[in-house]
């Protein structure tokens, strides 16, 4: 039986993945500094997501640089899959950690009616954090059952057949890990997609009447609340169409289809992913620490160097500190 490969070389794999790499770990770090020195001192959650969310995004970067390079250095199969399990790990934790993200904002944005969205609002440190806790145990368990899978069994291909030694039970188990990593990744989508167009629906109905009373759509507040509703849209697009192709890839690894991706057009899909995630993060977290980051370099004598911003012109002003209420 004929298999299709489909190919990526080396050196396109470094064209690609090498300014990627290097722009997300550039863009984090400057985030750590928003993060850290930001003006308005953000309140939990939204302290931690984001912060889980930069964490993610430099540890997919820097297990990425170490998997590459100790698989030229001539290292075990055992420990190429083994830090591929890992990259695999934080970009599925990536997912999930912006999925909880938006509906925090979701929840901040639209006014609570029903009683269990008021019940959630009150407590929404506690439900976001029950949600990231659950988000670890099922990675973990499906990382770890996937790592001791690809040990162990680690079939060969050779002649247009696979052999290796199968264990049944551990087969079963990768495969029901595998369901249901799926099924959760379906249902934080489903999330991620109510959770926008309904912010997306209270907007424009909000929109809509501010527009017949005659006032005006400038106000930082209701910029910041566009922006986070826009970047939470694209993220989802970005989502889709990057779970659709995990989903492909992993089926065609698990259950032997007569196609299969070279791993480097996998972990060019995942870091296509993630630099999508960082540049959206930037949206928001870039505006308020612009001026942050002028008074700093004035305190140094580059006053020259930027134009001033004035301080009451709402610039600088993102959704970190906007969008988040008590």
């Amino acid at each position: 039986m004929a298999y299709t490969y489909f190919y990526m070389s080396n050196e396109a794999f470094l064209l690609i993945n090498g300014p990627l790499v290097s722009l997300n770990i550039i863009a984090n770090i400057f985030y750590v500094y928003c993060l850290i020195f930001s003006r308005q001192r953000l309140k939990q959650p939204l302290l931690t997501l984001l912060g889980l969310l930069v964490w993610c995004s430099v540890a997919y970067c820097t297990s990425l640089i170490g998997m590459y390079f100790g698989l030229h250095q001539q290292a075990s199969i055992e420990a190429f899959l083994v830090s591929w399990m890992i990259v695999q790990y934080y970009a599925h934790n990536s997912m999930t950690c912006y999925v909880w993200l938006n509906f925090y904002y979701y929840i901040q944005i639209v006014p609570a009616q029903r009683s269990l969205w008021i019940w959630m609002k009150k407590n929404i440190r506690s439900v976001i954090y029950v949600a990231l806790t659950v988000d670890t145990i099922l990675l973990l368990f499906n990382s770890t059952v996937s790592i001791a899978g690809s040990v162990l069994l680690t079939p060969t291909f050779t002649n247009g057949t696979w052999t290796g030694h199968v264990n049944g039970e551990l087969l079963v188990i990768s495969r029901v890990g595998f369901i249901i990593l799926r099924l959760y990744i379906f249902f934080c989508l489903c999330i991620m997609m109510v959770s926008s167009f309904s912010t997306v629906c209270y907007l424009y109905r909000h929109m809509k009447s501010m527009a017949q009373s005659s006032s005006k759509f400038t106000s930082p507040r209701i910029q910041s609340q566009r922006r986070v509703t826009i970047t939470g849209i694209l993220q989802g697009v970005f989502y889709l169409l990057y779970d659709s192709f995990y989903l492909v890839d992993s089926f065609t690894q698990m259950f032997q289809m007569h196609f299969y991706f070279s791993p480097w057009i996998t972990f060019t899909a995942t870091s296509l992913y993630i630099s999508c995630t960082t540049v959206n993060l930037g949206i928001g977290l870039i505006h308020p620490s612009i001026h942050s980051l002028y008074t700093a370099l004035s305190s140094l004598g580059l006053r020259g160097v930027l134009e001033p911003i004035p301080a009451d012109s709402g610039e600088g002003r993102g959704h970190l500190g906007q969008v988040q209420k008590d």
